[in-house]
């Protein structure tokens, strides 16, 4: 297969959050004197998130700006800790929390690179393939991806925010191979997510592959355990 550019998913593809985010939650609520626990606020979280998920493209992108964002973002946290019964004490502290906040999932900190990034990027390079992101993300991944080191590394960084529209959508999928001058045929997206990373690029006529570093994802007909096998699956 004549694949001449790679595209990567972002989140638990090449970054993943150094603690979850119910203890980033947790630990600014504490900054202000709001005594939370970790561990609880991480499960509200993943409850929120999970109903209010189909909100947030046609929250912020139509148009886009990243004040309507943010206007999400503080929307879905004040939701966490209502449900978890903390507004009574942190709300009229909750401006300074949410603040600290989406400044902080802006900033390198609370996310790592996995080991096996650099090595693959490397190899891609020194093969002159160019090589992309395409992420289900607001625009704060570009600051992200800059602080630790990984921006300069791609060619551009495709958000979902920005462009109006999100993986399994071929419509990005189209984008990038659009804005790589390459046929979908002959670009390989690399993600951790079935759905939206394997049978989205599928649809759009890329090859779809799976990241799979625990080896307990679902059968994927391309699936990688390590992104360094991705510079021989080229050949």
């Amino acid at each position: 297969m004549d694949i001449q550019a790679v595209s990567f998913d972002a989140g638990n593809t090449l970054i993943r959050p150094r603690t979850s985010v119910g203890e980033v939650y947790a630990a600014a609520a504490r900054r202000h004197g709001v005594s939370a626990d970790g561990v609880a606020l991480d499960r509200r979280f993943r409850e929120v998130f999970g109903r209010r998920r189909s909100e947030f493209l046609p929250a912020v992108s139509r148009p886009h700006s990243p004040g309507r964002e943010r206007a999400f973002w503080r929307t879905l946290v004040a939701e966490v800790f209502r449900l978890e019964g903390l507004w009574e004490t942190a709300a009229h502290v909750f401006e300074a929390i949410f603040h600290d906040l989406y400044e902080a999932f802006a900033r390198p900190d609370p996310w790592e690179v996995f080991p096996d990034v650099g090595p693959c990027l490397d190899a891609l390079q020194a093969r002159g393939v160019p090589v992309v992101v395409v992420s289900n993300w607001d625009s704060r991944l570009h600051e992200i991806l800059l602080g630790l080191g990984l921006r300069e590394r791609f060619r551009f960084v495709l958000v979902s925010a920005e462009f109006g529209a999100e993986k399994p959508d071929p419509a990005i999928f189209h984008e990038a191979a659009r804005r790589l001058g390459k046929a979908p045929d002959r670009v390989l997206h690399v993600g951790d997510l079935y759905r939206e990373d394997v049978l989205g690029a599928r649809a759009a006529g890329m090859v779809g592959a799976l990241v799979d570093r625990q080896g307990d994802g679902p059968p994927a007909r391309v699936r990688f355990r390590d992104l360094r096998e991705i510079p021989g699956y080229l050949g």
